[in-house]
């Protein structure tokens, strides 16, 4: 078991998070489609299976919505409603999901030490 997937999530992660500020700071006005995942995925380096995760969690946050013909487009948002204000059930969800992130890392650690100790004997 490599580590792959935790370090796969925080570029994903990193890219959702540069997309959200460059949101926020105006450069893609609610309603408009953002970079095609080829553009996105070009622009960092990454595959195209990335740039889409990135996206998708974008969406998961309710920053972008998807058309599933067109691309991702900047959610219009209500009203006093913030563009970083995930439910709290999400946040919820998210702490879980960290939670057993974590765990898994730490399985996965126990697991390249054992079998390191097993190559060694």
């Amino acid at each position: 078991m490599t580590p792959t997937s935790d370090a796969a999530r925080r570029v994903n992660e990193k890219i959702a998070d540069d997309l959200q500020r460059d949101i926020e700071a105006g450069k893609y006005e609610p309603g408009t489609k953002l970079p095609a995942v080829r553009t996105i995925a070009e622009r960092y380096g990454v595959a195209a299976g990335t740039a889409t995760k990135a996206l998708q969690l974008l969406a998961q946050r309710g920053v972008v919505r998807p058309d599933s013909t067109r691309g991702y487009f900047v959610r219009v948002q209500s009203e006093g409603q913030a563009v970083d204000e995930p439910s709290a059930e999400f946040t919820a969800i998210m702490r879980e999901l960290e939670a057993i992130r974590t765990h898994l890392s730490g399985l996965d650690e126990r697991l390249q030490q054992v079998e390191r100790t097993r190559k060694s004997d």
